[in-house]
């Protein structure tokens, strides 16, 4: 028999198993469509909270405030806060342009402080930032030792916290999403079950007239394959939609520098990709669960 007819009758076979579940087998891609889709959500979660964190670490600054200085003295300054070890860039924002900014900020309300302009409290300053987030805390702790520089601020408590919390979301993303992947392959492995009891007797006979485990079990992996791309594929499509919409909202009402979603374009096609596949994993680590005891014999 030539191979093609091989492939062609496992196929078939593999169908029939699968149409021979009936409800069974409607509530295993069911249930594989939620786990999937759950697994999908968490992992574009993660993937956007990775890049939260990653855009607020980059975008820390140090900020210089000086004592009464001369333009002599802040140019001397610069030049030797560049010549620092991780120093990237230096910025030097005058008190006056400072409280510009600081009234632009606030709106309408900012005319309140009209009056301060001939009597600035603010300081002069400088803004540095560093190649590595990591290296703010020294870099900051060096400038604040210059005589010409009164103190130094960053936000050291709001990335520390955002970034514990981070690794704590990605801990409980990844242990959730394992527990899934474990339930949705003991789903499948209770559906394809059904169908090795039912055929107990014809795949022992199978065996004792010489079928390896191998022919017996490609039916079997070919159900458990159509049932996780079909769960798959339904949890892809329902990514794909949602997260468009999501991002689309965020683009248009969330107007926070920082809390910015990755494009859809490649992420969704590729992660939709991953999940197509993962459940064709699923659903084979399903059958072969389902046939181990069996092939024993």
């Amino acid at each position: 028999m030539k191979k093609d007819t091989y492939l062609n009758r496992h196929i078939k076979e593999g169908m029939n198993n699968f149409k021979r579940n009936g409800w069974m087998t409607v509530a295993s891609v069911s249930s594989l469509t939620l786990m999937i889709f759950l697994i999908g959500f968490t992992f574009l979660l993660l993937l956007n909270l990775n890049h939260m964190t990653t855009k607020v670490e980059n975008n820390v600054e140090i900020h210089a405030y000086l004592k009464d200085v001369n333009s002599d003295d802040v140019k001397n300054l610069i030049n030797t806060i560049q010549t620092f070890d991780h120093v990237s860039s230096v910025t030097f924002i005058s008190k006056h342009k400072g409280l510009e900014s600081f009234m632009k900020n606030l709106g309408d309300e900012g005319g309140a402080f009209q009056t301060l302009k001939n009597d600035n409290p603010l300081n002069d300053e400088l803004v540095i930032k560093t190649a590595q987030p990591k290296d703010v805390a020294s870099v900051a702790k060096k400038i604040e030792s210059l005589p010409l520089v009164d103190k130094t601020a960053y936000a050291k408590t709001v990335v520390s916290h955002l970034v514990t919390a981070t690794k704590i979301a990605r801990l409980a993303g990844t242990i959730f999403i394992i527990g899934l992947t474990f339930t949705a392959v003991h789903s499948v492995t209770n559906t394809i079950k059904i169908t090795v009891l039912a055929r107990k007797e014809e795949i022992q006979l199978r065996k004792l007239i010489g079928a390896t485990n191998g022919f017996i079990r490609i039916p079997f992996f070919i159900e458990g394959s159509i049932i996780g791309l079909l769960g798959a594929f339904v949890a892809s499509i329902l990514i794909l939609i949602g997260y468009y919409f999501v991002f689309i909202y965020f683009s248009k009402y969330i107007n926070l520098d920082f809390i910015e979603l990755l494009s859809p374009l490649p992420l969704i096609p590729i992660s939709c990709l991953i999940l197509l596949i993962f459940g064709i994993f699923i659903g084979i680590m399903g059958a072969t669960s389902s046939l181990r005891r069996i092939l024993r014999v």
